[in-house]
This record gives structure tokens, sequence and C-alpha cells, in this order.
């Protein structure tokens, strides 16, 4: 067991973890987490990040209103100026 002593900082009390509860835990610097009082205890945990497959992201844009704008169709349709390969 651990013991981490709390600390005013600015408006707000902190704890340190110790690095060992962080890696078991798998958290770093600047994770989120969820904090309760439960049944008496301080219950601190992961806040879950979200994870989303390509199909889920694309599902989410509108592929109407990323039409390019007026300079930028000009941009596509320039003809090269340097050496690029098109």
């Amino acid at each position: 067991m651990a013991t981490a002593t709390l600390r005013t900082l600015g408006g707000s009390v902190v704890m340190t973890i110790p690095k060992p509860i962080l890696e078991q835990a798998h958290l770093r610097s600047g994770a989120q987490v969820d904090i309760q009082f439960r049944d008496g205890h301080l219950v601190v945990e992961p806040h879950p990040t979200p994870k989303y497959t390509l199909a889920e992201l694309l599902a989410r844009c509108d592929a109407g209103s990323l039409a390019p704008t007026a300079g930028e169709t000009e941009w596509l349709n320039d003809a090269p100026v340097g050496e690029e390969a098109l």
C-alpha cells in the first residue's frame, strides 16, 4: 500500500500518486480520471478514452460541406510551376 500527502496548490488540493501505482493503472501525467466518494472510500478510476473505427469517424463526416473553396479549386487545377511530379 502506498501513502500520499494532500497538498494545497493555488485554490486546489492535489495528491501525488507514486510512479509504481501510475504504471499499474496505465496512467501518466495529464491523464483524466473519474473521482467518486463511494461507501466511505475515495475511488479514482481512469476516464476511458473513446476508440473509434475509421468507418465510425467517416460516418460522422458531412462530405457535402467539404467542397473545395474557389481558391482551392484554382490551386488544384493549376499547372506545375517547378519540377514536381504529378
